[in-house]
């Protein structure tokens, strides 16, 4: 059964804390998750996973399947600007994706290093955007 999870990045969080402090960041982690939970489905786990980012595991998806899903997140949290007090604040991110390999002997620690190299590689590419741990590897290999 396959196994995918996604990481999931707020794109200039440091800029937002910044400018408009850490209570707006804050606000801004909160409305970030409540915007990924609605995205979630049964069955699939989202938590912090440090700082400004999140993880979402799935459970029996794919990681094209997994990558669906980023895109939809993506857009959804990029059509919901946080409405604050100090202003209208426009939020992205970027989502890197893997799944499970199928070999016995890979540890939780490998599959989100992949996707952790996935989600650096959609920062690198200009953010606000998706990318997938077996695409990356076709490439560079």
């Amino acid at each position: 059964m396959p196994f995918t999870v996604i990481l999931i990045d707020v794109d200039y969080f440091k800029r937002v804390n910044d400018t408009y402090g850490h209570n707006v960041g804050d606000q801004l982690l909160v409305h970030v998750a409540k915007a990924c939970q609605t995205q979630r489905k049964e069955g699939m786990l989202f938590a912090r996973y440090g700082g400004e980012e999140f993880v979402l595991s799935m459970k029996g998806c794919t990681a094209s399947e997994g990558e669906a899903l980023a895109n939809q997140v993506r857009k959804h949290i990029e059509s919901q600007p946080l409405i604050t007090d100090e202003g209208v604040i426009s939020v992205t991110l970027s989502l890197g994706v893997a799944e499970a390999a199928r070999e016995a002997g890979e540890t939780l620690y490998q599959l989100l290093n992949d996707a952790d190299h996935s989600l650096y590689s959609a920062k690198r590419g200009g953010r606000n955007q998706v990318r997938v741990y077996k695409e990356l590897y076709e490439v560079t290999v």
